[in-house]
């Protein structure tokens, strides 16, 4: 097996909540200090079968993941639409950093979302709000304006999640190739 990158930040952006009758508008991956790689569907259809295949391979070049609430939605998603076109998976068991565990489990906020969490934190990037008619615009009229504006929200989030978690380490512990101690 090739030598893995060490670690990538990443996030989705969905036509809902749930992936059996949801798809993958768009993903985003940052690989630690560097610049964010957009994955998207050209045209917003029902088959988002490429986009899915591009994620999943391009996230499984690295050993650690951070994925804020991905234990319990980015994966799940990601890997519920892999497999219904039959694709390889994010490994169930692949280290994911998940700074919304992290927060549950070492603080005691109002809310643990990734925007309550920057801006307690005092992060530079801070969390943008995409507005609901441009999920409509984006998924129902396939409207390009208005996914760029959600893939443009993506990308601000993986900013948004380095700079939390590298505020989050001394809760994480010491992050090495095979995991967090």
């Amino acid at each position: 097996m090739a030598k893995k990158d060490f670690i990538a930040s990443f996030d989705l952006e969905t036509s809902n909540l749930y992936a059996d009758f949801g798809v993958v508008l768009c993903g985003v991956v940052k690989p630690w200090g560097k610049a964010p790689v957009v994955f998207q569907q050209t045209d917003v259809s029902s088959d988002d079968s490429e986009v899915v295949k591009k994620l999943v391979a391009e996230l499984d070049k690295y050993t650690i993941l951070l994925a804020h609430n991905g234990v319990r939605f980015d994966r799940p998603f990601l890997n519920t639409r892999a497999t219904k076109y039959g694709m390889p998976i994010l490994s169930p068991r692949s280290n994911i950093i998940d700074p919304v565990i992290v927060a549950r489990r070492h603080l005691r906020m109002g809310g643990n979302s990734l925007e309550n969490l920057a801006r307690y934190l005092g992060t530079k990037h801070q969390k943008s709000k995409v507005e609901g008619y441009l999920w409509q615009k984006a998924t129902l009229d396939g409207d390009k304006d208005a996914l760029a504006a959600i893939i443009k929200h993506c990308i601000i989030d993986v900013l948004v999640l380095e700079e939390v978690t590298e505020m989050l380490v001394p809760f994480i512990g010491r992050i090495t190739e095979w995991g967090s101690a």
